[in-house]
């Protein structure tokens, strides 16, 4: 059995870290993310810090305020 951990943001399953032969890679469960699936990681902290990282670089998240300057 391969060991795996989920990748959780706000709540929600983005992606899961998988123990492989040569390391850890990455599985995307979240669309956003498809552009890292099967990367390959030294550990699974680097894999959840590689999608956090690619999520907030390459898709930032929408200001809740939703004003516009005056």
């Amino acid at each position: 059995m391969r060991l795996s951990n989920p990748i959780i943001e706000d709540g929600a399953l983005i992606a899961v870290a998988a123990q492989g032969d040569a390391g850890w890679f990455l599985i995307a469960i979240d669309m956003r993310l498809e552009e890292l699936e099967r990367a390959n990681f030294e550990s699974s902290s680097e894999v959840e810090r590689a999608a956090r990282g690619y999520l907030r670089r390459n898709h930032p998240p929408a200001s809740s305020w939703g004003g516009a300057w005056k």
